[in-house]
């Protein structure tokens, strides 16, 4: 059964979405790092969603995993609606090309041009998501956007160490500068396991230790919690009636362990059913 990220359901994010809401309306920049399934894109999607519609209509996501020049036609392609990409559309295709089409075929150098003068124009918000480590080439692009556009950048990493972000470490380089999305509060996680178990129609199984081994093989993170209850309503993972968790954990690992080893994310010793969290 494949994992659905947009599930409807938001638990045990109230503070991360605060601050970050609180940081959009600032115009502040902010890291939001975190393991793999912590739900970092579900956070952004939520307090965008939040925001006042003039807000919610400049916010530009972008991917931020690959080449600069690959960036930099993503941002620009959330730009479709921009006076300034318009006009220059219009002059160079009379809108006989798609605007997708039409940012393809332009340099770097035109593309920085066109963003740094929209950019310092209009209000934006800008967001990238998946980013990897950052270049020099890179880095400076974002530092003209954050200081000398005053447009925001809200980078979606997995860490905030130099192996996580590469030369991008150097602009977020102190906590207020960083938002981190760890696991869940313990009720909040058992609540989420619940509603997952209810979703994926879990509740005629034998469900002895199922419970406790959730929480504790997923670090209460919350698409974890997700991606393993929807895996357990497929019967290769059934048995006499029962979940075998163990073989669930493992097959999980096998795609997300890169992820689980990440710095931030939550150790075993604070992965048990029932940790204290306060």
């Amino acid at each position: 059964m494949a994992f659905a990220p947009e599930t409807g359901v938001f638990l045990g994010r109230q503070s991360e979405l605060a601050r970050l809401q609180e940081a959009m309306r600032k115009r502040q920049s902010l890291l939001i790092w975190g393991a793999p399934d912590s739900g970092k894109s579900t956070v952004v999607t939520r307090a965008i969603s939040q925001m006042p519609e003039r807000i919610v209509r400049r916010c530009i996501r972008a991917t931020g995993n690959g080449s600069p020049q690959e960036i930099l036609r993503g941002i620009a392609e959330g730009l479709s609606d921009d006076p300034l990409f318009k006009a220059k559309f219009r002059a160079d295709t009379g809108y006989g090309a798609s605007f997708p089409h039409w940012v393809r075929q332009q340099s770097s150098l035109r593309l920085r041009g066109l963003l740094y003068r929209a950019a310092g124009a209009g209000e934006y918000w800008i967001f990238l998501e998946d980013l990897a480590p950052m270049t020099h080439m890179l880095v400076r692009i974002v530092k003209e956007l954050m200081i000398n556009r005053e447009t925001p950048i809200y980078a979606i990493a997995p860490g905030w160490t130099y192996e996580e972000l590469g030369h991008g470490a150097q602009l977020f380089w102190n906590d207020r500068l960083r938002l981190q999305v760890g696991a869940l509060p313990i009720a909040s996680a058992k609540e989420l396991v619940e509603w997952s178990i209810q979703r994926f129609g879990l509740s005629q199984l034998d469900l002895d230790g199922f419970r406790e081994d959730i929480l504790e093989f997923s670090g209460m993170l919350p698409g974890a919690i997700l991606r393993m209850c929807a895996a357990a309503s497929d019967s290769r993972y059934q048995f006499g009636g029962r979940i075998k968790t163990k073989l669930l954990h493992v097959d999980y690992l096998m795609k997300h362990c890169r992820g689980m080893m990440q710095p931030g994310a939550p150790s075993r010793a604070t992965q048990s059913y029932g940790f204290d969290r306060s």
